[in-house]
């Protein structure tokens, strides 16, 4: 099954036009339709500062300038995505949803194969309820491109940090059109002998899962040496030269919240390098 749907998420920084490049190309390489998602800040409702407004024509006069503050940044955003799609002649549309709350915010990921956003620390989203809930809420893979991130081209090589867990497995699963286009793909296990059965030949079995997809790959089992496992990924990605990592994640259904393990929430905080991740 391949991509035909992306959605990316805008917001007012000055980092949504890195997303927005990323998320065309990749729409444009899998002949994908891209939707924009316009998320508007949350202290554009007008409702807050009005508290402060004293007097029916004063608060009149507050909100019109909210209206026109709002309207203005809508069209700002607009213009930016529409103008970076049609320069790729991607099919797009761009959609609004106002800070409302997190089911709010679902609406428009559930119905694409993937979402490309900002890593949460980098997006206004924690102004709410917190990022990475929004985002493993949905169901949908999400790939985190960092601000400094200069590559636009659709990931060639791609990481893989395996563990064998379920979360390991399914994120494979979405990312599966991506790494069957990718020039080479590399299964890395941190400790195998920590997270494997043992016996068991490191990534033997989901190797031959990946080779049957068609997918170019190499598996490298590693010791940490007691160092932390978030460093040692990051430190193979980026001295090995990979444009993606793909990771797992899990939430905990029963309590209604995101359960991100420390490697999961480090990667998120830290990776220079684009993360796709789901659960």
């Amino acid at each position: 099954m391949d991509i035909k749907t992306i959605a990316v998420l805008i917001d007012t920084s000055p980092s949504r036009e890195t997303r927005m490049d990323y998320a065309i190309h990749l729409a444009q390489r899998h002949g994908a339709h891209l939707t924009g998602i316009f998320l508007l800040p949350p202290d554009l409702d007008g409702r807050a500062a009005s508290s402060h407004v004293r007097g029916q024509t004063a608060i009149a006069e507050h909100l019109h300038h909210q209206q026109i503050r709002k309207d203005d940044m809508i069209r700002q955003a607009r213009d930016s995505f529409e103008k970076h799609a049609a320069r790729q002649d991607v099919r797009c549309e761009f959609r609004i949803h106002t800070p409302r709350g997190e089911d709010e915010r679902r609406i428009g990921a559930l119905h694409a194969d993937l979402v490309v956003a900002a890593p949460p620390h980098e997006s206004w989203l924690d102004d709410g309820p917190p990022a990475d809930v929004v985002q493993l809420s949905t169901g949908v893979p999400f790939l985190l491109v960092p601000e400094s991130w200069h590559n636009m081209e659709p990931p060639q090589r791609i990481l893989i940090g395996w563990n064998a867990s379920r979360e390991s497995r399914r994120a494979i699963g979405d990312a599966l059109p991506l790494l069957a286009r990718a020039s080479s793909v590399t299964v890395l296990i941190v400790d195998p002998q920590a997270s494997l059965p043992a016996g068991e030949e490191p990534g033997m079995e989901v190797a031959m899962f990946l080779l049957r997809h068609g997918v170019r790959l190499t598996v490298d089992p590693l010791q940490s040496h007691g160092r932390a496992i978030p460093e040692v990924i990051l430190e193979y990605a980026v001295s090995n030269d990979h444009d993606m990592i793909v990771l797992g994640a899990y939430s905990h259904a029963r309590a209604r919240e995101i359960v991100l393990g420390g490697v999961t929430r480090s990667l998120l905080r830290q990776s220079p390098v684009p993360l796709l991740i789901s659960h």
